[in-house]
């Protein structure tokens, strides 16, 4: 990727009418504006704790967090950077904001070993000490990243954390390189996925550890950002995932298509849900590719979705005006695949042909419940019944499907589950 950071400016350098030690948004801002100005630079944020309201991140700038930088959300939303709505759906004309932000940018970066922290007690209600699933006052709530047709982006080493909503949100941007970062969010906090990879193209993730409430790594196509098309290109691997959602999600969003992405060598743990696809509306899933993945499930409280299964396979319309003709799940393989989990596998679709060529290869299940027990199985969001219970059985052979298993063993401990 081209980078052309050029001038250096420390905060504390630049004398401005702006107590940094009260706030510091102004101060950055003018250091992010100037080196904006002058074809490229580094703002650095030296050790120590500073207030921010909305920030907009410049073409060919690097904001550089030092070791022991925080940038601390002030929680005043009011402050932030807003983009018009709609948001998700095309009928919520709901605008979003966000704490850091940028639209239209190239060559931008945020580097270093510092903390970015949403705050996201100043948005959720009071005295939950011991709630399962925290209570917060709207949806939308900010997110902490926002970039939108931005291309060339590297965020590398930092630690995201206490996100009050989604915590990185990619839409429609190209070439983006997303490693050795953390995202550390309170795992009660409901909608806070890790990186959302929002109809973008390129991107590349590694070396992360993500520990969230939601869906750790998430890729979708809102309706609303419709023009920038599909998303493909992605390549996740060597990464921790943590979550009381899903772990890997396609959905639940899927207006476009999902397209060319692999996931290697991920260790999942204690989630929800391990990799998912989710599909509820007219897009579709092909060539997409899992493998050396180790999957620890874990189920949570009924407000999240999912029933602790390692592999959940669904294209279901998410209601009564969702037309799903012609839309597939195909090309996809999971391989080397290690798991310990308290649910089986879920392959679901309204039409036998939607899902198809889809491989298992040296999979191996450790299901903590006998064969035969019953279990319940979470298809939200759609327009059929939420949840649905099935035995768990050994399947052998499936008549008619394309599903091909090879090098495959479960065990009850000793037996593979597949769940339809």
């Amino acid at each position: 990727m081209e980078r052309k950071f050029m001038l250096n400016i420390n905060i504390l350098d630049l004398a401005i009418e702006d107590d940094i030690t009260t706030n510091a948004t102004m101060t950055i801002q003018t250091a992010i504006d100037r080196c904006a100005a002058n074809n490229g630079g580094t703002v650095t944020i030296p050790n120590g704790t500073y207030v921010i309201d909305g920030l907009q991140l410049k073409s060919n700038v690097n904001l550089h967090l030092e070791a022991d930088a925080i940038l601390q959300a002030s929680g005043d939303e009011t402050k932030y950077t807003h983009r018009p709505g709609p948001f998700e759906l095309n009928r919520n004309p709901t605008p979003i904001s966000a704490l850091i932000y940028a639209k239209g940018q190239r060559n931008i970066a945020i580097t270093g070993e510092g903390h970015i922290d949403g705050n996201y007690t100043a948005f959720i209600y009071p005295n939950q000490d011991t709630a399962v699933h925290l209570k917060f006052y709207n949806y939308p709530r900010p997110m902490t990243i926002y970039l939108e047709d931005c291309t060339n982006i590297t965020l590398d080493h930092i630690t995201v954390e206490n996100a009050p909503f989604w915590t990185i949100h990619l839409v429609g941007c190209r070439n983006t390189e997303i490693g050795h970062i953390a995202i550390h969010n309170e795992v009660r906090m409901p909608n806070t996925d890790g990186i959302d990879v929002d109809r973008s193209k390129n991107t590349h993730i590694h070396d992360c550890e993500i520990i969230t409430g939601d869906d750790a790594i998430c890729p979708k196509c809102t309706e609303e950002t419709a023009p920038y098309g599909d998303c493909t290109n992605l390549l996740v691997e060597n990464c921790y995932l943590k979550t009381q959602s899903a772990a890997v999600k396609f959905g639940s969003s899927s207006f476009g298509n999902f397209e060319n992405c692999k996931f290697r060598h991920l260790t999942i743990k204690d989630t929800n849900r391990g990799l998912a696809f989710q599909l509820r509306d007219p897009g579709s899933a092909e060539n997409i590719s899992f493998e050396d993945i180790t999957i620890d499930t874990k189920p949570y409280s009924a407000d999240w979705w999912g029933s602790g299964e390692p592999i959940f396979i669904s294209l279901l319309p998410r209601d009564a005006a969702t037309d799903l003709t012609g839309q597939t799940i195909r090309h996809v393989s999971f391989k080397h695949i290690t798991s310990n989990t308290e649910n089986g596998i879920l392959v679901a679709a309204e039409s036998a042909e939607a899902i198809h060529d889809i491989t298992f290869e040296d999979v191996d299940l450790t299901l903590r419940q006998a064969n035969e027990t019953p279990v319940t199985f979470d298809l939200r969001p759609w327009q059929g019944t939420a949840k649905v219970q099935r035995p768990l059985q050994l399947v052998t052979n499936l008549a008619g499907s394309d599903l091909s298993f090879r090098h495959v063993q479960g065990h009850f401990p000793n037996r593979l589950t597949v769940t339809l």
